[in-house]
């Protein structure tokens, strides 16, 4: 196998998360339960950290993707699910410094937020997804819908501290 090759492979395990987002139902789903060792260790780390890890994490979304929708047929397969990940760790990471929540509970509040917002799409979360080309569509998205999850809890902080 030459370095081409290797490169091509690592790019494509990268945007189905390392396997997690290879299922036949959900793929989305699993792939944001693929995610959560990554953002439970995210939790203890510093805001500085996390910051320069969600770049890279998108960096890393945005060099794999294409190889992804290469070797899947299609730009924003359900399989590839990297851009979960970081819209995951925005909602929580970003949770975690607007509430004092437990890490547990920032993770299920995260997930299922997250989650939601994801498969439901709401503006501009859909408009991400369509106005957006390529890999930073993918990518948008995702992020879009994790602000989302961040913003509500924001704002439940403040009526509601939680």
């Amino acid at each position: 196998m030459g370095s081409q090759s290797m490169t091509e492979t690592l790019r494509y395990w990268i945007a189905v998360g390392f396997g997690s987002g290879l299922t036949r139902k959900a793929p989305g789903t699993f792939g944001t339960v693929g995610a959560i060792p990554l953002v439970w260790w995210g939790l203890s780390w510093t805001p500085t950290t996390q910051g320069v890890v969600l770049i890279a994490l998108c960096l890393a979304a945005l060099w794999s993707i294409p190889e992804g929708g290469r070797r899947l047929g299609a730009t924003d397969h359900g399989c590839i699910v990297i851009d979960e990940w970081a819209g995951f760790a925005v909602a929580a990471w970003g949770l975690s410094a607007v509430t004092m929540l437990s890490p547990l509970g920032l993770l299920v509040l995260s997930f299922v937020g997250f989650r939601v917002f994801d498969i439901a799409k709401p503006w501009p979360v859909s408009w991400a997804e369509r106005a957006i080309p390529g890999a930073f569509g993918v990518l948008a998205d995702d992020l879009v819908a994790g602000l989302y999850v961040l913003l509500i809890g924001w704002l439940s902080a403040m009526i509601w501290p939680l």
